[in-house]
C-alpha cells in the first residue's frame, strides 16, 4: 500500500499483488486428494493428444492426412524412456508460456469467450501436472501447425521451475512428451501396464494408439471384435470388457443425443447392494467405473458400456457433476432399458422369462413403478403360497374363478395360518419378502374384478371351526383360566379346531393391538420421563386392540390340559403356551415375558424331576 500526501490530505494508493503457487503443494493434492491414483497420467496424457488433433482439424480442415498417437518404450542409461506423442497442433513459445507454465489455464479454452469447445475432452488445465505423479520432470516437445519450421522444448520440474530452449526438428507437426520414472514408479514404464492403461482409458478412441520397441509396432486400440453379425460383435466386446458371459444386451440411445452405448444382461443372480463396474466414457475417453450417479437404482443386474458428450466431468475427471443435464440423462437411460423390456414382453421374447427368473428382484422393483412393465412382467414372477410355488400367471387364472387372494405382510405370520388355509382351500400368498405386497394389489391392473385382500384376524377366526366338546365343562374351565391369566397380556383366549393337529396354539392380534405391544415393549426400555408419554400413546390404542390366542381342541396337549385339575401346573403351561405362540409368530417379547417364561420352564423341569 503506497501512502502519500495531496493538499494536507493522507492518500493512500492500492497495489495489486499476485496469488503464488506451490507446485509441490499442488502435485500433492493431486496425488492424494483430486486423483484417485498415478494411473490418471495416462489418461490426462491421451486427453490433450486427442483434443490437439481436434484442434489441428479446426484450425487447418482441408489437411485430410491420418492422425496418430504412438507411445515409444526405450531404454537409456539402464532406465526405461516413455515418449508420448501425438500427431496434433502443437504449440507455439508464446502458446508454451500460456498454457504450459500457467496453472489452471487450458488450451481448450475459447480465449475471447472463455468456453471449452465441444470437440474437446479436457478442460481445466492442470492434467499435464498428473505427469509428476511417475514422474520427476516432464520434457514437451512441439512444433505447431502456425510455425511448422520450429521445433522448441519445454522442460518442467516440480519445484515450478521451467526451461525454454530449440531443439531439433520434429518429423512433423505435434507433441511429445518424454518422461523418466520417479523412485517407486517404474512400474508404469513396461509395456505390459501402458497397454492395460491405454486399453483401460482409451479403448474406443478413434485415433489409432500404438505401442512401439525397437522394430515392433502394436496397435493397442484395434477396431471392436468382428462377428458376423452386429450381435455377436457387440456381445464379443461385453465379454471382452467385463470378463464374463451375458444374457444379451439392450441398445442405449439418447433421444436428445446425450449419450449412447448397450448395457449388458447379467446372466447371474446379483444382489441390489453389490457394486459393478461400468465402462462410463466421455468423448470416448474413460470416466468412471461407477455407475451409481448415472443409473437408474434398480438397474444393478446390468453392466453398461456407454459414451456421452453432453454431461459435465468433476475437476477429477472421474465422476459427473449432479445437474439438470445429469437428471435428464438418468431418466433417458431408464426408459431406454423399459422400453426395450416392454418389447420383449410384446413379442413375447424368451429372453424375458430368463431375466425375470434370474433378476427377480430387479424386475419387481421395475414393475412396481411402471404399469406397462408390470402387465407384461407380473405373469411370470413366482409367489410362495400355502399349495406351493404359483406363477403370476396362475394367480391370475385363480382370482378369474372368482376365489379371493389373501396375502400376510410378514413372514412369520404367513408360516402361522399357511398349514390352516391350505386345510380350508384359501390361497393364501405370503407377502413377507421386498415387493411382494405391492404386487399383488396392482393385480387389478391386468384384472379389474379381482379381489386381493390381507388376511385380518377377522378372516383367520371365520377360518376356524367351532368344537363340540364332549366334556364342556372342562373346556369351558380351561379357557376361563386362560382368559385370568391372559388378561395381564391383554389378550383373550378362544377354543377352537384348526389343522394342523400338532400346532396346540395360534396367537393372532390386530393392527392396533400389535402397536400397543410395541408401545409396551418401549415402556420397558426408556426413563420415567418418556414413560409417561408413551404410557398416553398406549391408552388411545387399548380399546381397539385385539389379540387372541386360540386353543386348538383337537391338539392332544389342550385335550390333556382340559384334565389338569392341578391349577398351578394349569397357569405354568398356559404361560409357557402364550409366550410360545408369541415366538412362533415372531412378535417382539417384552421383559417380562421373558421372565415369565425362564421361570416357568425351570418350575416344569423342578416337577419332572421330582416325579
Amino acid at each position: 500500500m503506497l501512502i502519500t500526501e495531496k493538499g494536507g490530505r493522507i492518500e493512500m494508493e492500492q497495489e495489486a499483488f499476485h496469488f503464488q503457487v506451490n507446485l509441490g503443494g499442488m502435485i500433492d493434492i493431486l496425488s492424494n486428494h483430486l486423483y484417485s491414483s498415478p494411473d490418471v497420467f495416462m489418461r490426462e496424457l491421451l486427453q490433450n493428444a486427442v483434443d490437439a488433433i481436434a484442434a489441428k482439424r479446426l484450425k487447418q480442415p482441408e489437411d485430410r492426412s491420418a492422425n496418430e498417437i504412438t507411445l515409444t518404450l526405450s531404454e537409456e542409461n539402464g532406465e526405461p524412456l516413455l515418449c508420448f506423442a501425438d500427431t496434433g497442433t502443437g504449440l507455439t513459445e508464446a502458446e508454451i508460456h500460456r498454457f504450459l507454465a500457467v496453472i489452471g489455464q487450458s488450451s481448450k479454452h475459447d480465449l475471447t469467450s472463455g468456453k471449452v469447445q465441444e470437440d474437446y475432452i479436457g478442460r481445466f488445465g492442470i492434467g499435464l501436472l498428473s505427469c509428476f505423479l511417475v514422474s520427476d520432470e516432464i520434457c514437451v516437445q512441439t512444433c505447431s501447425v502456425q510455425s511448422p519450421e520450429i521445433s522448441l522444448e519445454w522442460r518442467g520440474k516440480p519445484d515450478g521451475t521451467y526451461t525454454i530452449t530449440p531443439c531439433a526438428k520434429l518429423p512433423r507437426t505435434g507433441t511429445q512428451i518424454i518422461l523418466r520414472p520417479k523412485e517407486g514408479a517404474a512400474e508404469y514404464f513396461t509395456p505390459e501396464r501402458l497397454t492395460e492403461l491405454v486399453q483401460y482409458y482409451g479403448l474406443p478412441l478413434p485415433e489409432p494408439i500404438y505401442l512401439v520397441q525397437g522394430e515392433q509396432r502394436t496397435h493397442l486400440n484395434p477396431p471392436f471384435p468382428a462377428g458376423e453379425t452386429q450381435y455377436e460383435q457387440v456381445m464379443e466386446l461385453g465379454e471382452t470388457l467385463f470378463q464374463t458371459g451375458f444374457l444379451g444386451y439392450i441398445p442405449l440411445n439418447s433421444p436428445s443425443g446425450l449419450f449412447s452405448g448397450v448395457a449388458y444382461i447379467m446372466s447371474s443372480e446379483t444382489a441390489p447392494t453389490a457394486k459393478h463396474t461400468h465402462r462410463i466414457y466421455l468423448k470416448n475417453m474413460l470416466l468412471t467405473e461407477d455407475g451409481t450417479r448415472l443409473l437408474p437404482k434398480w438397474a444393478f443386474f446390468l453392466r453398461c458400456f456407454i459414451n456421452t458428450n453432453g454431461l459435465q466431468p468433476t475437476a477429477s475427471r472421474e465422476d459427473f457433476y449432479e445437474n439438470e443435464i445429469l437428471m435428464q440423462a438418468r431418466e433417458e437411460l431408464s426408459d431406454c432399458i423399459t422400453e426395450y423390456l416392454r418389447q420383449l414382453a410384446a413379442k413375447q421374447d424368451p429372453l424375458l422369462q430368463r431375466i425375470v427368473r434370474i433378476h427377480r428382484l430387479a424386475v419387481q422393483s421395475v414393475a412396481i413403478e411402471d404399469d406397462s412393465l408390470y402387465r407384461a412382467f407380473f405373469p411370470y414372477l413366482t409367489f410362495e403360497t400355502a399349495f406351493g410355488t404359483m406363477t403370476g400367471s396362475t394367480l391370475l387364472q385363480a382370482g378369474q374363478s372368482g376365489q379371493p387372494i389373501y396375502y400376510t405382510e410378514y413372514i412369520d405370520e404367513y408360516r402361522q395360518v399357511a398349514a390352516i388355509s391350505q386345510a380350508r382351500n384359501v390361497l393364501l400368498v405370503n407377502a413377507g419378502y421386498t415387493y411382494v405386497g405391492q404386487l399383488l394389489r396392482r393385480m387389478e391392473l391386468i384384472q379389474p374384478t379381482i379381489k386381493v385382500l390381507q388376511m385380518k384376524t377377522e378372516r383367520i377366526d371365520a377360518m376356524l371351526e367351532n368344537p363340540e366338546p364332549k366334556d364342556p365343562a372342562s373346556a369351558l374351565r380351561l379357557l376361563a383360566e386362560c382368559n385370568e391369566l391372559l388378561s395381564g397380556y391383554d389378550c383373550t383366549a378362544a377354543m377352537k379346531r384348526f389343522a394342523p393337529e400338532d400346532l396346540p396354539v395360534l396367537y393372532t392380534v390386530n393392527e392396533e393391538a400389535l402397536l400397543l405391544r410395541d408401545i409396551r415393549h418401549s415402556m420397558e426400555q426408556t426413563t420415567d420421563l418418556f414413560r409417561g408419554m408413551l404410557d398416553a400413546f398406549a391408552s388411545e390404542y387399548h380399546e381397539e386392540a385385539a389379540a387372541k390366542l386360540y386353543l386348538n381342541y383337537d391338539n392332544p396337549l389342550i385335550q390333556r390340559l382340559m384334565q389338569v385339575t392341578d391349577e398351578e401346573k394349569l397357569r405354568c403351561c398356559i404361560d409357557i403356551l402364550y409366550i410360545q405362540a408369541l415366538l412362533t409368530g415372531g412378535y417382539p417379547m417384552r421383559n417380562n415375558e421373558m421372565q415369565i417364561l425362564n421361570h416357568e420352564l425351570l418350575r416344569l423341569v423342578n416337577w419332572s424331576l421330582d416325579d
